[in-house]
This record gives C-alpha cells, sequence and structure tokens, in this order.
C-alpha cells in the first residue's frame, strides 16, 4: 500500500512511523495498569476464574451480609453478626467466572499506509498489544490471532506474559513483512479469520477484531452474527484521516517506497464523494456490529491507543 508524503507527521512521537518497535509494543505494559478492560455481559463459561458475574453463589470475592433466607447455603451463616443481632445473618460472595480474551489482528496490505505521525499496521498493533497487556495485567486469559492475506498465527488464550510475549512477537513478524511487498495469491480474509476465532474461542470470550475493515462484505457479517451468538465482540476500525477527509486542495505525492504519483483534490466533488463513501461504509460495519450486539468504534492511526481505551471504558476502571 502507498503512504502520502505529508508535511504533518510526527516521527518523534511515541510509537511513529511504518513499521511497528517491540521495544514499544512491550513497553505498553506499564500504561496497562491505568486501564482495564469492560466487565463481560455474557456470562456462559461455568469455569472459576477473574470475571464477576452478576449471579450471587459461592466464590472468592466477598459480597455482603443479609438476613438469612430459606435455601442459604448454612456454610455461610455468618455467626459473629447473628450472634450480634440475635438474628441469623448470611455472608454472600459475587461468583466469579474465567473470561478468555481473544484479538484477532489484521495486518493486511491495506493497513499498510499513514499520512500522520504512524501506519494503520502500527497503531493497530499497538492497540492489540495494549489489550493484551491489560487483560493479561486484570487475570484474564489473553490470546490472539495475526493475519495477513497470506498467513496467519494463532495463540490460544493462556494466563501467563509468554503467551503475550508470542502473540506480540507475531504482530512484530507480520507486521515488518509489510515492507517487502511480498507478492502472492490471496487466499486469507477477515471472514475466514472470524471463522478461525469461532473454531478457537470458548463461549463467553471477548473479542476485540482489529481492522481497517476494508474487505468487509454480507459474508462477513453473517459469520460475524454467528461468533457474537455467544461472545462478546469489539469491532476496532483503525483508519488514516486521509481516508475519511481529502487533505486541502492541491497536488500531493503518493509513494509506495519505489514509485512516486501525485493526487489532485482541488475537485468539491470528488472530495464530497470521497467522504461520504467512507461514511456508508464506516455506518455498514458499525450496524453489523450492532445487530449481533457487539461494541464498535472507529480510531485514527494518529491517536494513542490509550483513545480507544478511554472511549471504550473511561480511565481506569480497576476493581
Amino acid at each position: 500500500m502507498s503512504a502520502l508524503k505529508s508535511p504533518t507527521s510526527n516521527h518523534h512521537q511515541e510509537g511513529s512511523g511504518a513499521l511497528a518497535s517491540l521495544a514499544d509494543l512491550i513497553a505498553l505494559r506499564h500504561r496497562a495498569m491505568r486501564s482495564a478492560l469492560p466487565v463481560n455481559r455474557i456470562a456462559t463459561n461455568p469455569m472459576s476464574g477473574q470475571l464477576r458475574s452478576t449471579q450471587q453463589g459461592r466464590g472468592i470475592d466477598f459480597s455482603e451480609v443479609r438476613l438469612y433466607q430459606p435455601g442459604d447455603d448454612i456454610r455461610s451463616i455468618d455467626w459473629k453478626v447473628t450472634a450480634r443481632t440475635s438474628k441469623t445473618h448470611t455472608k454472600i460472595f459475587q461468583e466469579e467466572r474465567e473470561r478468555p480474551v481473544m484479538i484477532l489482528l489484521d495486518q493486511g496490505p491495506s493497513l499498510y499506509f499513514g499520512t500522520q505521525v504512524r501506519f494503520k499496521s502500527v497503531a493497530a498493533a499497538r492497540l492489540a498489544a495494549l489489550l493484551g497487556w491489560v487483560a493479561l495485567d486484570q487475570g484474564d486469559r489473553i490470546g490472539g490471532i495475526v493475519y495477513n492475506r497470506y498467513d496467519h498465527r494463532e495463540v490460544r488464550p493462556r494466563r501467563n506474559r509468554k503467551s503475550l510475549l508470542r502473540f506480540i512477537h507475531d504482530c512484530i513478524d507480520f507486521n515488518h513483512e509489510l515492507q517487502h511487498n511480498i507478492q502472492k495469491a490471496e487466499a486469507i480474509s477477515l471472514t475466514n479469520m472470524i471463522a478461525a476465532v469461532q473454531r478457537t474461542v470458548r463461549h463467553g470470550s471477548l473479542i476485540f477484531i482489529i481492522s481497517d475493515f476494508s474487505e468487509f462484505d454480507a459474508e462477513t457479517e453473517n459469520r460475524l452474527g454467528q461468533l457474537g451468538r455467544y461472545n462478546e465482540i469489539q469491532g476496532i476500525q483503525i483508519f488514516d484521516p486521509v481516508e475519511s477527509d481529502l487533505p486541502p486542495p492541491g497536488r500531493y505525492s503518493i509513494t509506495d517506497g519505489q514509485s512516486i504519483q501525485e493526487i489532485d483534490t482541488t475537485s468539491k466533488t470528488a472530495r464530497s464523494q470521497h467522504t461520504q463513501q467512507f461514511i456508508n461504509h464506516q455506518v455498514a460495519v458499525q450496524r453489523a456490529f450492532q445487530r449481533c450486539k457487539g461494541g464498535f468504534i472507529a480510531i485514527a492511526a494518529s491517536e494513542s491507543p490509550e483513545t480507544y481505551l478511554s472511549q471504550l471504558i473511561g480511565p481506569s476502571g480497576r476493581r
């Protein structure tokens, strides 16, 4: 994919440029301590773990003491409160459920593009790494799939640093492969990868899909609906500002590193059509996520990955 030569580019900003840095993705773990993932609305996995369920029952976290009710477990009676009040009281615990977190990261050719601060592919990789660190920090199992149009790698959800680092290394490998412009027959699509996630995850998982959704179609929406039936899904569209609004009228140089072309943005009609096409596509993707009760947000590649987290859950929702 090509990149527009822009005077607004800032190569000194953290995580900037055309390629992701392993050191940067690892350093994002420090920011994870100030963030938290949303509490899952779906609790269909009966295994114990770190996710609080809305159900009451025997568990790790104490919730409250209340008057004993017929059917309560007698092992939960609080004898000290009972003796003090002369009325039988029982302890209530907040049941915990395990929540695997899965990240599907697109590193295809369409993301190898950028006009401000960093390429879309870099922004996507940074966000995937930050989400992974946040999930691990709060005790969730974390796994991921990274793919381009020719290959993919998968790390199954586990609650350990080694698995997350393996996923981050995969992100770097696929991100750096983009610069080589390898010519192969395109065989892997977003739809294929959503199907792969569907085969991998357990019900009740929280799944993040990070992509520019450039190839989103009816088949993708159908597969997304199947995935969202038993899981909570969050779509994150990474876009470059030029994709939503063309730069001011004028002539601009575009390069893919080997050749240079020019584009003319003086036509008011062309500028308007360009913006409307972007909006129409974005709305279509957003509605597809809404139909399967999933979340969706679009974030500019030039923004910090914390911008997405703050819009999703607000600053530090630590429990």
